[in-house]
């Protein structure tokens, strides 16, 4: 199969419900749209852009996606907030492991790393909130962060 955008937004989130583990809770990934009907926090997944990069004539093509990863849900108790707060880390671990790429392969069990892709995270301070609008009970949180993935054109999997 031809590693085009969709593919590799699958392959992205397949990628993250593997990885993005923590010791005390399971964290489902959502790929946006879909309706969330979850308790507790979740990891949405949402395309904001794909595009082609500009290449000098030298080289190959690529693909690149920009995606928006989000640990977003309700903390109605600390434990929910502890929850929060240990899918952010995992996620950030994750994220910030050196020579990150894009896995294809089975939704469980091992898989391979794509030669020739990349996983790059950007977080900015102003992407998050933790916020409880009008009441004590309740805590919103939407942590963000843009993933950039680039692909070379043209690649099977």
């Amino acid at each position: 199969m031809s590693l085009n955008s969709f593919n590799a937004l699958l392959a992205f989130a397949a990628q993250l419900e593997r990885h993005v583990v923590s010791e005390q809770f399971h964290t489902k990934v959502v790929i946006t749209p879909s309706s969330v009907d979850e308790k507790g926090m979740v990891i949405k997944v949402s395309l904001l852009k794909s595009f082609i990069r500009a290449v000098p004539p030298s080289s190959r093509a690529a693909r690149t996606l920009r995606i928006r990863v989000s640990v977003a849900g309700t903390a109605e108790s600390m434990t929910g907030m502890e929850q929060a707060l240990d899918a952010i880390e995992a996620l950030d671990r994750y994220l910030a492991s050196p020579g990150l790429r894009l896995e294809a392969g089975p939704a469980e069990g091992a898989a391979a790393a794509i030669p020739d892709t990349r996983i790059i995270q950007t977080v900015s301070g102003e992407d998050s909130f933790f916020d409880s609008p009008d009441s004590t009970e309740v805590q919103e949180i939407q942590d963000d962060r843009i993933v950039t993935i680039t692909i070379p054109e043209g690649v099977w999997v």
